[in-house]
C-alpha cells in the first residue's frame, strides 16, 4: 500500500473540508486534524505559508484547467478544426462535470478578496493557451492578441453557455448533441475561412 506524504493528506483533508464547511468556516487546526497530524505542531506550516496558499494551490491543481489538461499543444495533431472545437468543448465538459461537486466551494473562492486575482490569473492562462492555437486560423490572421482573445470568447460562449446551464441542472442535456455539431460546425466554417 502506498503511503501518503503529509503534505499530500494536507492537501486532501482540506478540500473536504473546505466542501464541507466552507473555506472561511474551515480552521487551520481542523486542517491538521483532518490530516491527521497533531494542532499546531508546525506540520502544516512546513509545506503552506498560509491558509490561503493552500487554497490557491488546490484552485490551481484541483478545481480549475489549464492548457496543459486541455492538451492544446495537441490540437493541431487533429489537422481539422471542427474536430479541434468538438475536443476543447469535450474537455470543458468534462471539467465541468468534475467541478460539479466543487461548484459552492468555487463560488466562495470567487468572493473573497484574492479570488478575483485568482481567477483572472486561471482565465489568463487558459487564454493565452487558447490565443496560441487560434492564431493558425484564417479568421485570426492579422488580429491583435486583444481582438484574438475576444473572437475566443465569442466562439466559446455558446458551449460554455450550455455548459453553466447543465451545471445548474437546467433541462438542457436533450439537445446536447445538436448543439455540439451546429456550434461545431458554424465556427469551424468561420474560423477556417479569412474575413
Amino acid at each position: 500500500m502506498k503511503q501518503v506524504n503529509t503534505k499530500d493528506r494536507i492537501v486532501q483533508a482540506a478540500l473536504e473540508l473546505f466542501v464541507e464547511k466552507g473555506y472561511q468556516k474551515t480552521s487551520i487546526g481542523n486542517i491538521e486534524m483532518g490530516a491527521g497530524l497533531v494542532p499546531r505542531a508546525g506540520a502544516f506550516y512546513r509545506h503552506f505559508e498560509s491558509k490561503q496558499a493552500l487554497l490557491i494551490e488546490i484552485a490551481k491543481s484541483r478545481l480549475s484547467e489549464t492548457p496543459d489538461n486541455f492538451e492544446i499543444d495537441r490540437l493541431a495533431d487533429f489537422g481539422d478544426t471542427r474536430a479541434e472545437l468538438i475536443a476543447i468543448a469535450l474537455k470543458y465538459e468534462e471539467a465541468a462535470i468534475r467541478q460539479r461537486p466543487y461548484a459552492r466551494l468555487i463560488e466562495e473562492v470567487r468572493l473573497l478578496d484574492f479570488g478575483a486575482d485568482l481567477q483572472q490569473e486561471l482565465d489568463t492562462d487558459m487564454l493565452a493557451g487558447l490565443t496560441t492555437w487560434a492564431k493558425g486560423k484564417p479568421a485570426a490572421k492579422g488580429l491583435s492578441r486583444l481582438q484574438i482573445s475576444a473572437l475566443l470568447i465569442s466562439v466559446l460562449g455558446g458551449w460554455l453557455f450550455y455548459l453553466s446551464m447543465l451545471q445548474r441542472d437546467a433541462p438542457v442535456e436533450p439537445v446536447r448533441d445538436t448543439l455540439l455539431d451546429e456550434w461545431a460546425t458554424r465556427w469551424a466554417t468561420f474560423l477556417d475561412n479569412s474575413a
